[in-house]
Order: C-alpha cells, then structure tokens, then sequence
C-alpha cells in the first residue's frame, strides 16, 4: 500500500491557507463588532444604522442631536437606504460562501469578492468623513467649542478601567 494521506495533505495546504486566510477575516470582522458593540454601551433611539457604518461613532455621537439626524439623512439620501445596502451585503456574503465552496475553488472569484466589499465599506467611510468634516466646517467658533467639550467628555465616559482578578 501507498501512503497517500501525506500526499493529500501536501496538495490541500494552498486551501487551508485561504480558508485559514478568510477564517481569520471573519474572526476578526466579529471581534471587532463585538467590541464596537460593548464599548457604544447600550442603544439608544437617536442612534442611526447609517451612522454607525461611518466608523466615527465617537466623532458622530458628540455632535447635537439634530446634527446626528441631518447627517443621517445625508448618508441615506448619497449611500441608499441601510436595508438596501444589508440586502446587498447579505448578497455578497452568499457569493463569498458560493465561491468558497466550489469545485474547483477559484481563488480569484473569492478575491473579486473580498475586493468588492472593501470597495463598498471603504465608499461609505469616505463618505461618512466628508458628511462629518462639512458639518464640522459649518460650525461656528462656539459650536466647534461645544462640539469639542462633548467630544471629550463622550470619550472619558467611555473609557473603563480593566478590572483583574
């Protein structure tokens, strides 16, 4: 008899690499939700699906509260309504997963893929920072002021200490 259990394991190794690859991707992507969620605390109503996919929740959140509506507005209005962007998302994922099990594997196909919604998160990001950074602008000297003390005081709030055993 030959021994082809080494044989095979040396042929898959690219496959675990890539599965390896995007194990890490999706672990990551989880963890970082996860602490995004514990370190906003609980919701409240005025938090907006819209502006929590800017990334700059701290920079958002310190703004007035009808600062935080109009830019979500503006994000709906320039990126499309949130439900159609997590249809969209839930499509790509679908891809993602279509792609990963198929034979033969197609690495490209699943790049393509990846590609793909890095270009979308990173459409949305920009755009987030644009919205913020214009409304930033507008402020008057007292409201960059008030805006800045909020800031601050949101960010020390935050902050917990870790506690050890």
């Amino acid at each position: 008899m030959s021994d082809t259990s080494g044989a095979a394991a040396k042929k898959s190794w690219p496959w675990g690499k890539i599965v390896l690859f995007v194990s890490l991707a999706l672990n990551l992507l989880i963890a970082g939700l996860v602490a995004g969620a514990v370190l906003n605390g609980p919701r409240d109503r005025d938090r907006n699906p819209a502006l929590r996919d800017l990334g700059f929740g701290p920079f958002v959140y310190a703004l007035p509260r009808a600062d935080r509506r109009e830019l979500g507005d503006a994000m709906r209005r320039q990126a499309g309504a949130f439900r159609e962007n997590r249809a969209e998302m839930r499509t790509s994922f679908e891809a993602f997963l279509s792609a990963l099990r198929a034979e033969p594997f197609d690495p490209e196909a699943l790049r393509r893929i990846v590609n793909d919604q890095q270009s979308r998160i990173t459409e949305r990001q920009n755009l987030g920072r644009q919205l913020l950074l214009e409304r930033i602008e507008a402020m008057s000297v007292a409201e960059r002021a008030a805006y800045a003390e909020e800031l601050d005081r949101s960010l020390h709030r935050r902050a917990r200490p870790i506690e050890r055993n």
